[in-house]
């Protein structure tokens, strides 16, 4: 039996497997039976892979898979991450992504890939015509334009909506400003069946946001593996415990959301009692101004960079400082705590109720992160308290949680 793309962009042999490529590289699941043809036009969206592998939802049995499409305008960082991870641990449904951003989607984690138009009208059709095709059950829109595309026009499928952190969170943004998001919010929260979020503190302000929607509290997990010994035997102390070549790092875009200038406060405070500590900044320079910010306070900036980088240097920091004005609940504190790296984060709402040691002003982190850099106990202090939160934030917690989701 044979799958073909409308447009002539592919074919598809279920029996081998087998990929015939025609115009662009494909991902799509050589397990797939029955075929139905595509239609041809998908309001400019790029295929990145076949776009259906199965009949239209009418003609399934009922015992198929949950066909679901993740929906982001920023598939890159811990977004792309976070997808990834819904996608493998739920893999009894069939995840299909329809995608912008600087990450590529990878050859096996989606039955299939297709980026977004241009333009945000163009947006909107694209999600209602790509999921129309695919005859998907569950439409889950991540971030707060993905939000606006999926929920502009009424769509067949269930509309889940994951902020990844509510933009009126943001309590440095002018009055007017958060009124008209969570009037937006509100309007749009009108056509969600549910509402993902990552804390106790995203929930009750989703619930006041859209009342009628079922919100479902799902934890992020790391997207490293835990790692198992402690990390004190390569830190290379000097005696008493002091580290003898510390750097402290944040991981994020150079963004207003991730305050750079918070950070830039902390470390200079630090190289006060520790001139020799090095500062480093993971993430791309999507802010010029922020950037050179950064570098000017002698920060190194590294731009994007891949899992096997983050991994190596969070893992070798002395300390990770979490310095974002708002979050959902960042991958990237999640990742330096799987590493066993001390780990500071800001007293944001996100961060409620865990037992993270927070800090509440860049005075208060450079007193922390230097505690951290000179002594062994306090170190470990700091890692028995992330692996707490671990226990918690784990595969097993949001595999229940997207059951519960899904269905």
């Amino acid at each position: 039996m044979r799958l073909r793309d409308l447009r002539g962009i592919r074919t598809f042999r279920p029996a081998t497997g087998r990929h015939q490529r025609h115009r662009h590289p494909v991902h799509l699941r050589p397990q797939a039976a029955a075929a139905v043809p595509v239609r041809p036009s998908f309001a400019g969206a790029r295929s990145r892979g076949a776009t259906s592998d199965a009949p239209r939802r009418r003609l399934r049995p009922e015992a198929a898979v949950t066909r679901i499409l993740h929906v982001t305008e920023c598939f890159s960082t811990g977004v792309s991450r976070a997808i990834r991870t819904i996608a493998q641990l739920a893999p009894e449904h069939e995840h299909h992504l329809l995608y912008t951003g600087l990450d590529e989607p990878g050859e096996s984690t989606f039955a299939s890939c297709r980026e977004l138009p241009d333009g945000t009208s163009a947006r909107i059709r694209a999600v209602r015509e790509v999921a129309g095709a695919l005859g998907a059950d569950v439409v889950h829109a991540h971030s707060s334009w993905a939000g606006v595309y999926a929920r502009a026009l009424p769509l067949s499928a269930r509309v889940v909506y994951q902020p990844h952190g509510y933009k009126l969170s943001d309590t440095s943004a002018s009055r007017p400003a958060r009124f008209a998001v969570a009037a937006a919010e509100s309007l749009l929260g009108l056509r969600s069946d549910a509402v993902v979020v990552l804390s106790p503190q995203e929930a009750r302000l989703a619930r006041r946001l859209t009342p009628r929607a079922q919100v479902v509290v799902v934890p992020n997990v790391p997207t490293l593996p835990v790692r198992e010994e402690s990390p004190e035997s390569s830190e290379a102390p000097r005696g008493g415990g002091e580290m003898a070549h510390p750097t402290i790092v944040m991981s994020g875009r150079v963004s207003r959301q991730k305050d750079p200038e918070w950070f830039v406060a902390a470390v200079e405070l630090v190289r006060r009692e520790r001139p020799d500590v090095r500062a480093v900044w993971l993430g791309s320079d999507d802010d010029k101004g922020l950037t050179e910010r950064l570098m000017a306070a002698d920060v190194t900036v590294t731009g994007w960079v891949d899992a096997d980088e983050v991994r190596r240097l969070v893992g070798a920091a002395g300390v990770y400082l979490h310095t974002a004005r708002y979050e959902g609940f960042p991958l990237s504190v999640l990742d330096a705590l799987a590493l066993g790296t001390p780990t500071l984060v800001r007293d944001i709402p996100a961060f409620e109720g865990t037992p993270l040691w927070a800090v509440d002003s860049p005075t208060a982190a450079a007193g922390r992160a230097l505690a951290l850099l000179t002594s062994r106990e306090q170190r470990e202090a700091n890692r028995r308290a992330g692996a707490q939160l671990l226990t918690t934030m784990s595969p097993d917690a949001q595999q229940a949680a997207l059951a519960q989701l899904y269905g």
